[in-house]
């Protein structure tokens, strides 16, 4: 079905340093602050990104245990996405955003202090791994919701690019490498600076106008609103094809796909050879394939149409995962790995725009919600599998399962993904 979006208080502003989407027009003064809280936040996130793995590699060697670090950090989105979603569309947006940044600052500040104190281990990881997470998918689904209350219709697809390119730019090109350096420094540092960028986000994100509730009439804490909120949300994905077809696509890679990069860092030291320098250029040429997709996905989706641009990305997966077998070079490896940026970013910007033009206004939050935790959910699973897979057949086996298992699903893409062409202009 498709949405007529209706505007909230906060509407667009007009900021010529925000720069231009589509046909040259700014994206407005709220998204520019809703971008850069996202930018710091995601800074702090690829700290940690780099600095979990590292120290779980210090406390085990065991890449069951590592995989566990993956999930943990994913497990949330299966739990709990669903109901941080319904708080998303019942609540001022603004609010939220805070409430999230700041208890995710004393979470991982936390972390910091028990490296310091060398009280660290690899079970504090799990359970910090999972209360951070936990914000996330409070953060994550109410940002996603707010783009359509700040952005103009047609700007949709622009504004979910910049809004991935800046997440992916900074959470694994800037951070990474900054983790790296900051953990050699001293294990404790990449916590301590992640918690100083979610002080940073929360502040830009209280610049934000208040947003008015989406459902006002509502009253929030009454178990059978929020049963049947959810309710709602659940039996309008089930009745969407096309929402239906990319949940359970992106589901499908991701089970194998975090299979293989839970273990990265094992991939890095015992395949490659190679140490941290490495590894933190991995996440660059990740986040550098990412970034690129900014300047031309919209013209690749007026060129090939949405079916095809949403079924590009699984080959994009494919290919560098077997890749990543077939070479124990670091530059090939890095370059791999851009090409899965590049799907990546793809995938993100056309798949979040669609989702946005078939969902009604007041079900965004919650349908983001049912989508994070269909395709996020199953990570947990899937990194299990990776780790008990490489444990007894090898560690290069879970990317050759996983770049084999995305092939098929490549071939049938377009045909999965044919109304989406109805929905983007």
């Amino acid at each position: 079905c498709g949405a007529e979006y209706h505007r909230s208080t906060m509407t667009p502003g007009v900021d010529a340093a925000d720069g231009s989407g589509e046909a040259g027009r700014s994206l407005g003064r709220n998204f520019r602050t809703v971008w850069l809280s996202v930018l710091v936040s995601s800074t702090g996130d690829g700290m940690f990104v780099t600095a979990f793995p590292l120290l779980a590699a210090m406390l085990t060697r065991d890449p069951r245990l590592i995989a566990g670090v993956t999930i943990a950090l994913r497990l949330p989105w299966l739990l709990l996405a669903l109901f941080t979603g319904t708080i998303a569309d019942r609540m001022d947006k603004r609010r939220l955003l805070i409430a999230a940044d700041l208890s995710r600052m004393v979470i991982v500040g936390a972390l910091g202090i028990a490296v310091l104190a060398d009280v660290a281990t690899i079970w504090l990881l799990y359970v910090c791994a999972f209360l951070l997470t936990t914000g996330d998918t409070l953060h994550v689904n109410t940002a996603q919701a707010l783009l359509p209350d700040i952005v103009e219709q047609p700007q949709l697809l622009q504004a979910n690019a910049r809004f991935a390119s800046a997440q992916f730019a900074a959470a694994q090109f800037a951070g990474p490498p900054l983790g790296v350096a900051a953990y050699q420094a001293a294990a404790s540092v990449p916590f301590f600076a992640d918690a100083v960028s979610f002080a940073g986000s929360a502040a830009l994100a209280s610049q934000l106008p208040r947003s008015r509730r989406t459902r006002s009439d509502v009253v929030l804490g009454t178990r059978s609103s929020l049963r049947n909120d959810m309710l709602e949300a659940v039996r309008f994905v089930w009745h969407s094809p096309l929402y239906r077809a990319i949940c359970g696509t992106l589901a499908f890679s991701n089970f194998f796909y975090f299979g293989a990069i839970s273990l990265l860092v094992l991939y890095t030291e015992e395949h490659l050879g190679s140490g941290t320098g490495v590894y933190s250029l991995l996440f660059v040429g990740s986040a550098a394939g990412t970034v690129l997709t900014r300047w031309f996905v919209s013209g690749m989706v007026r060129s090939l149409g949405a079916a095809r641009s949403l079924a590009l990305p699984l080959w994009l997966w494919a290919v560098p995962l077997l890749g990543m077998v077939l070479s124990d070079s670091p530059v090939v490896a890095v370059a791999m790995m851009t090409l899965l940026g590049v799907g990546t970013g793809i995938w993100i910007a056309v798949n979040s725009t669609v989702r946005q033009a078939i969902t009604p206004p007041h079900l965004l939050g919650r349908a983001n919600a049912i989508y994070r935790t269909v395709s996020w959910g199953v990570v947990p699973f899937g990194a299990a599998f990776g780790g008990f897979t490489a444990h007894q057949f090898g560690l290069l086996t879970p990317f050759v399962i996983a770049g084999v298992a995305s092939v098929p699903l490549a071939l049938v893409g377009p045909r999965l993904f044919r109304s989406a062409a109805a929905h983007l202009h």
